[in-house]
């Protein structure tokens, strides 16, 4: 049973957002948080590609670099709207952060990155010792 308390004059709308705040922290749509882009990663016989939805995201907005032994992905999208009229607001800035442990079988000279359409795709190549080969049978 989920219990919450009772507040006078919470609408449906900021009943949610209140439940986004307590349970889904890395949701948050304040300006000091960020928000984990969805993500798909993909495994191929040369390497993995990493593709993220990063709408309205420009490319001077977006940074790929490797921390360590990590993947790191930050990107910032700043929205100028017209606020004149304005009755209900959903599209506001948002800072996006992930990071992926890279491991030993990544070659980390030949990591490429490429925004298109809002959608970010990553391309890591695997090592060539790690890539697996075929053995003839005689």
């Amino acid at each position: 049973m989920f219990l919450t308390k009772y507040k006078p004059g919470l609408t449906f709308g900021s009943f949610i957002d209140s439940l986004d705040r307590d349970f889904f922290p890395t949701m948050r749509t304040d300006r000091d948080s960020f928000r984990l882009p969805m993500t798909n990663i993909n495994e191929t016989d040369s390497g993995y590609v990493v593709t993220m939805e990063m709408p309205g995201v420009l490319k001077k907005d977006v940074d790929v670099s490797i921390e360590g032994d990590d993947l790191v992905v930050t990107a910032e999208r700043s929205e100028k709207l017209e606020s004149e009229g304005l009755r209900r607001r959903e599209i506001r800035e948002e800072k996006f952060r992930r990071s992926f442990s890279l491991g030993r079988t990544i070659d980390r000279d030949d990591i490429k990155a490429k925004l298109e359409n809002g959608v970010l795709k990553i391309t890591l190549a695997k090592k060539a010792e790690s890539v697996g080969r075929k053995v003839d049978v005689d």
